[in-house]
């Protein structure tokens, strides 16, 4: 190993390299005799000694002397210089001598020795960063540092200096980065080494201002957002957690930024931030935070900051002038409409930071007009006697342009046309920058390409002279082909999995061809789709969707996952069914001229389900209710709905996917019985909306859904088509389809009843005899509610790009009944009941279990979603805490009998009194009672979304 020390040609080297040339050139002059008038010194030829990566004719390029020209110095020592200029060498020589062949010539040697290779850098000590972000920030800062390069020890210093200024901005500011080399044997090639000791990394201690009386620490402290600590906000203080890394560019950065700005923003424009008084200090925490037996302590740096600030005086503003910058020239658009856009009012407190927004939204509105390269610039005239801002705004305007060409790159797949049609902007009109803007979002919104940026993704050519751009859209295109997964393990619905095959840009014309199935324990759903969102070139879209589905309900099952335990219930009771649903949906929307993000539509579905009931209480359960005009066996079978809907959306969200910004609404209102035995009217709302927090680094994400729905002309909802809340799409921590009020059937069954009677034949004795008693039972079901509010927030936060992410959500949801009407028997159905029971009392509305109907349910937690770019399929695992749960013991009412007289006068005397009413009071007295306990916490692997 050997040290570095760069070796140069000094001025005294050079010296004595010149006074070679010179001692060589009189030796020969004094061997010769006296060259006359007409005998010159040439230059015989040229060579080079030592160079074996260059050839000798690539170096004869860089000089200026060539064979047969006259002998001169001053040329050779400029040849000399221009070789060393190169950086190739790190030692030239040059000798001259007489020529063996030619009379009066002179051979020029120059002796070379090649700066070493570089063949390896490796960097020892390396702890905090990675070789990876030593790479970009040589590129960045251009050192031109690599393997197989020639050994510059200019640009090995330049490296050692940002290695430094890298590892400070780590943390460590007392590094020590040491290159050395290791030459390699037999080769003229070297391994270069940096030898790095990081040290301890440096933390941000006490941040102490000084002179500061307008604000508090702590509003100053939370204003510098690179320094302040990670705390816990508290209502009148904050509780630190963890110090941040001391950084000095951040440090600056907070003080202009954040204490500056802070000052400024509230009128005092004259503040004065000193340099800060930084004290390096020694630490000692304990390693967990508090002190544990066996656990030590650790050491390490940290930096106190004390910044001293002079307030100065409040200022307001004063006059607003808006002035052309061109005194001979004046403005466009109106003065006065202009002063309105301006925030801030004569006589308010001063703010730099609404100035700026004001100067950006001029911009803005200038860029409407086709002033592309429009320039505020704002002067400020102080009044010290009144403490008043007078602004004066002079608009460089420049040149107004059209549009002459829009032409597209990268669209292999996709047409012209459908870019084209996105676009808000055409050839020969204005060039509205916020037209443009918003062609862009559309185009993002179509998700046939990678992420657009708007600056960045045009290329225009402007043309001065007429006052005309050309702008040339760069696209990278998706796989117009995707392939979704869908999956998890859930309680209720089990083991499932969905595959999802989709074209979103067929043939490059736009349409969506989609092809979906999803399989599981207790569900299945089959789905063809196709979609043309421009039908005869006009923006009309359409398309169908054909589907199949099927869903098993085992509510012995449902029963047993909701109360965390094993439960057994009466197979007299136990509603067990299938739902088999086939139907088409054809839809149609169209855009809305005054809202480019708008549409209205109106969607069309026709399903015919059938129902399967595998228990006798599930079958009296659909013959009963009265959700059709028609009770009795034929309610489960060929169950019709004809379903119109129309709907508004509204949609300015940016990316499907990973969205970022942007908001939607979706409004519906859907008439069910045009055609089909069912009747209803539903009503949906849903909304999200999108924000960039955090520097744009992190996404606030809300999420907000409501649903009615209602039976009319004396029918009610089916059952299946009420609202279960609970799941993956909804509330995470609650399984699907478990958030819903409870509420108790009646169901007639029987019980049987064994006694003894006395044995008539000879012999004597007794023989038993069973008779089955008519009852009429309480079984508790899950009707789904006609009312339903679910509300999400989620934090995300990127970790690895849009492959990982960590989000925080809080999920919240009701459900419940708000019309008690619309849950009641069938007459035919109640009928029957009351006469076979005129004992008992049964109303014609299903009563509701205590405390289930609306009652609100919450869930908060993390989730981890990986998204992988082949399968369009975000992956996650979450866990969930359930602060609000539905704890409560469900009891049923108490069973009813009624034995009428004809039945008693078929027994033995006195059996109905003395035999077989104890024995149904005894077995009947305890109704049926189940405790719900809903878990407090869930850890789930799905492949989906919330929102």
């Amino acid at each position: 190993m050997t040290g570095f020390r760069p070796r140069k040609a000094t001025f005294v080297q050079v010296l004595f390299l010149i006074s070679q040339i010179t001692w060589f050139a009189g030796v020969n002059v004094r061997g010769q005799e006296p060259a006359t008038a007409t005998q010159h010194v040439i230059v015989d030829r040229i060579e080079f000694l030592g160079n074996r990566r260059l050839r000798s004719e690539t170096l004869t390029a860089r000089i200026f002397t060539r064979p047969g020209d006259a002998y001169n110095e001053e040329a050779l020592r400029r040849d000399f210089q221009a070789l060393w200029n190169t950086q190739f060498f790190e030692d030239i020589q040059l000798r001259v001598e007489d020529s063996p062949t030619v009379a009066n010539g002179k051979i020029v040697v120059f002796v070379v020795k090649e700066r070493p290779v570089i063949r390896r850098i490796r960097y020892e000590g390396l702890h905090s960063i990675t070789e990876s972000d030593i790479l970009d920030r040589f590129k960045e800062r251009k050192i031109g540092l690599t393997v197989e390069g020639q050994f510059d020890p200019t640009k090995i210093k330049r490296a050692e200096v940002v290695l430094q200024e890298l590892l400070g901005e780590h943390g460590h500011q007392f590094a020590k980065v040491n290159p050395q080399y290791e030459r390699i044997a037999a080769s003229n090639a070297v391994i270069l080494v940096f030898k790095i000791e990081e040290g301890p990394k440096v933390k941000v201690g006490k941040v102490i201002f000084t002179g500061n009386h307008a604000f508090s620490d702590r509003k100053l402290l939370r204003a510098m957002h690179n320094d302040r600590p990670y705390t816990i906000p508290l209502y009148f203080t904050d509780f630190p957690v963890l110090s941040k890394t001391f950084d000095k560019e951040k440090l600056n950065e907070d003080l202009e930024v954040g204490v500056r700005g802070i000052y400024q923003d509230n009128g005092y424009f004259k503040v004065i931030v000193n340099d800060p008084i930084i004290q390096n200090i020694d630490t000692a925490r304990y390693k967990l935070g508090v002190p544990l037996p066996k656990v030590g302590k650790s050491f390490g740096k940290a930096v106190n900051i004390t910044i001293p600030i002079e307030e100065g005086a409040q200022y307001h503003m004063g006059t607003l002038k808006i002035v052309s910058a061109d005194p001979d020239k004046t403005l466009s658009l109106k003065v006065e409409a202009l002063k309105r856009l301006f925030p801030l009012k004569q006589g308010e407190i001063f703010s730099a930071d609404k100035v700026r927004k004001a100067l950006k939204n001029y911009t803005s509105a200038y860029g409407e007009f086709g002033f592309i390269d429009f320039t505020p610039e704002p002067e400020t005239d102080v009044d010290d006697a009144t403490k008043t801002v007078n602004m004066t705004l002079k608009f460089d305007e420049q040149k107004q342009y059209y549009v002459r060409r829009i032409d597209f790159s990268g669209n292999t797949t996709t047409r012209d046309k459908v870019i084209r049609r996105e676009l808000l902007i055409d050839e020969g009109q204005l060039f509205n920058k916020r037209l443009w803007e918003i062609s862009i979002l559309r185009l993002n919104q179509l998700n046939y390409f990678e992420r657009i940026e708007a600056d960045k993704a045009a290329e225009i050519k402007r043309n001065t002279r007429d006052g005309t751009v050309d702008l040339l859209l760069k696209v990278k295109e998706k796989g117009k082909q995707s392939i979704g997964l869908q999956g998890g393990l859930s309680g209720l619905s089990g083991a499932y999995v969905g595959l999802t095959y989709q074209t979103n840009n067929f043939v490059g014309l736009g349409e969506t061809l989609t092809l979906s199935t999803q399989f599981g324990e207790r569900q299945r759903n089959y789905t063809f789709g196709f979609g043309e969102p421009y039908i005869f070139d006009r923006p009309i879209a359409t398309g169908f969707t054909v589907f199949s589905s099927q869903f098993r309900y085992n509510q012995q099952q449902e029963l047993s996952i909701l109360e965390n335990q094993q439960v057994s219930l009466n197979p007299a009771t136990e509603q067990n069914y299938t739902q088999n649903s086939t139907g088409f949906t054809t839809y149609v929307s169209s855009p809305w001229h005054r809202h480019p993000f708008a549409r209205l539509g109106v969607t069309y579905g026709y399903t015919l389900t059938n129902i399967n009931a595998s228990t006798n209480a599930a079958q009296v359960l659909f013959e009963t209710l009265q959700y059709r005009s028609f009770a009795g066996p034929s309610a489960l079978r060929g169950i019709r709905s004809s379903k119109i809907t129309p709907s508004i959306t509204y949609n300015t969200i940016d990316n499907p996917q990973n969205p970022t910004h942007g908001k939607s609404f979706f409004y519906s209102v859907g008439l069910e019985g045009l055609g089909g035995n069912t009747k209803a009217i539903s009503q949906a709302f849903d909304t999200k909306y999108f924000r960039p927090v955090n520097h744009h680094r992190n996404v606030l994400g809300f999420h907000l859904q409501a649903a009615f729905t209602t039976g009319y002309g004396g029918d009610e909802v089916s059952p299946y088509n009420r609202y279960y809340t609970g799941g993956d799409d909804s509330v995470r921590g609650f399984d699907i389809r478990t958030i819903s009020p409870i509420t108790y059937v009646p169901v007639a069954t029987s019980t049987p009843v064994t006694f003894d009677v006395p044995n008539n034949l000879g012999g004597g004795g007794v023989s038993s005899r069973t008779v089955a008693v008519p009852v009429v039972t309480y079984t508790i079901v899950y009707p789904g509610g006609d009312t339903q509010v679910v509300g999400n927030m989620e934090y995300r936060i990127p970790l690895i790009g849009s492959t990982l992410s960590m989000d925080l959500f809080l999920d919240a949801g009701i459900n419940g009944i708000l019309r008690r009407s619309q849950l009641k028997l069938d007459p035919q159905g109640l009928t029957q009941l009351q006469s076979e029971f005129p004992n008992a009392h049964i109303g014609n509305t299903l009563p509701l279990a205590p405390g289930s109907n609306f009652a609100p349910r919450t869930s908060t937690g993390v989730e981890f979603v990986i998204q992988l770019p082949v399968i369009q399929a975000p992956f996650r695992v979450y866990w969930a805490f359930n602060p609000d749960i539905y704890y409560h013991t469900v009891t049923a009412p108490n069973s009813s009998w009624y034995l009428s007289k004809t039945f008693c006068d078929s027994l033995p005397t006195n059996v109905c009194d003395q035999i077989i009413t104890p024995t149904l009071d005894n077995l009947l007295k305890t109704p049926q009672t189940i405790d719900f306990h809903e878990k407090r916490s869930t850890f789930r692997f799905t492949v989906s979304r919330t929102f």
